[in-house]
């Protein structure tokens, strides 16, 4: 009465996975590039011209790609540290970028980044916020592809690797004392 009974089935049913048909979308890495051109007024006011002493106007050997990438802040977010990075870290990493470059620190509170939604329109982000929230917002298609230009974001390009990041520009502007009043 007591007895255990075995059952008759094979050992591989208990050690069967269940693999959801149907996975979680993955996140894409992301390159974000943000042009550092309209934080040179701020710098100007705040210390001296140490950005205008590295213009191709000052150093003539220097050409405007480079020129370019000085004043160019990128950045290439990996999908585990997408989920959590806000506007505040990539304005932090540009305050380090700056005083790495330039030997001048401006305060993250000093600054703000600006995007182009979907429509156009430029906007200042909040640096509570995730980045990976204003893309599942103003890009939906972000994980399946590059929008093809600024003049037509309908066009969407596909993504022809799992590997190709989403590419996020955007400026860096002194801060406005108001962020919903865009001059």
């Amino acid at each position: 009465m007591w007895q255990h009974r075995h059952r008759q089935q094979p050992a591989q049913q208990h050690r069967q996975w269940h693999e959801d048909p149907h996975p979680p979308p993955r996140l894409r890495k992301v390159l974000a590039i943000v042009d550092l051109e309209q934080v040179r007024p701020l710098m100007n006011k705040t210390h001296d011209d140490s950005m205008a002493a590295t213009t191709c106007e000052v150093i003539p050997r220097l050409s405007q790609v480079e020129e370019r990438a000085l004043f160019t802040y990128n950045v290439l977010l990996n999908t585990h540290r997408l989920e959590t990075f806000t506007v505040y870290n990539l304005l932090y990493c540009i305050s380090q970028h700056i005083w790495y470059t330039w030997d001048r620190y401006l305060p993250p509170s000093s600054m703000d980044i600006r995007w182009q939604d979907d429509t156009g329109d430029t906007f200042a982000l909040r640096n509570e916020d995730r980045l990976v929230a204003y893309l599942n917002a103003y890009r939906p298609h972000w994980t399946e592809g590059q929008e093809h230009s600024e003049f037509f974001p309908d066009e969407i390009q596909n993504f022809t690797s799992h590997i190709q990041p989403y590419i996020m520009r955007m400026t860096c502007h002194e801060a406005l004392p108001n962020r919903n009043m865009l001059p």
